[in-house]
């Protein structure tokens, strides 16, 4: 791609994780506790929204105890060894990951995952977390995406300005994140689900590259 950037921010779950299989054992035990049934399918949405907005969604009972329930179930099982075992990345997220660190790009993380997760599962698939200058996650901010603040949180705390900071992730609450905190939006479509939508688009990671 032709424009340059110095600050790289990522979404984490379907953009440098591929985390569609974890997360499908994640959900469906989650909300199998509370006595819901996620619908075949549905957990690559359920990837790309608030947990809160799924639990509306899906008709999650309203009763604090069944929300407890859920909100602990879920904690559970992100960390849960079995979980971590099926995590993967894909395939050229590494090498693009470490070129771009070693061109001197600035990299971060902004995920409405939970940060000790993305810690662990950094660890588990093998990519050092240092080199990322930031990890943003839902508790790093009030709001989340497509609200700006996980972005802004993550430019406050580097001590940079919105100019030449590109936001990368896999879906359009990714995208409108990065359009309400005046980052550029890259939307990573690696499955061809936008053909229609007017956004920068690329089709893997290594793109950023060339």
């Amino acid at each position: 791609m032709k424009k340059e950037f110095d600050t790289y921010l990522f979404d984490f779950d379907g953009t440098l994780i591929d985390s569609y299989e974890s997360l499908v054992y994640v959900f469906e035990d989650a909300y199998a506790r509370i006595g819901v049934k996620v619908p075949e399918g549905y957990t690559r949405h359920l990837m790309r929204v608030p947990l809160y907005v799924g639990y509306k969604e899906l008709n999650g009972p309203e009763d604090e105890e069944s929300k407890k329930i859920f909100g602990e179930a879920i904690i559970e099982l992100l960390d849960d060894p079995h979980t971590l075992k099926i995590t993967k990345t894909y395939e050229e997220v590494k090498e693009t990951l470490l070129r771009l660190h070693k061109l001197g790009k600035r990299l971060g993380i902004v995920t409405s995952n939970n940060r000790k997760h993305v810690k662990e599962v950094l660890k588990a698939i093998d990519i050092d977390e240092n080199i990322f200058s930031i990890i943003i996650g839902n508790q790093e901010s009030k709001r989340h995406k497509p609200y700006p603040d996980p972005i802004l949180k993550a430019l406050e705390l580097l001590g940079i300005s919105n100019e030449g900071v590109a936001y990368v992730g896999d879906g359009l609450d990714d995208m409108r994140c990065a359009l309400a905190s005046d980052v550029f939006p890259l939307l990573l479509d690696r499955h061809n689900e936008y053909q229609d939508i007017d956004f920068y688009k690329i089709n893997t990671l290594d793109e950023l590259l060339k």
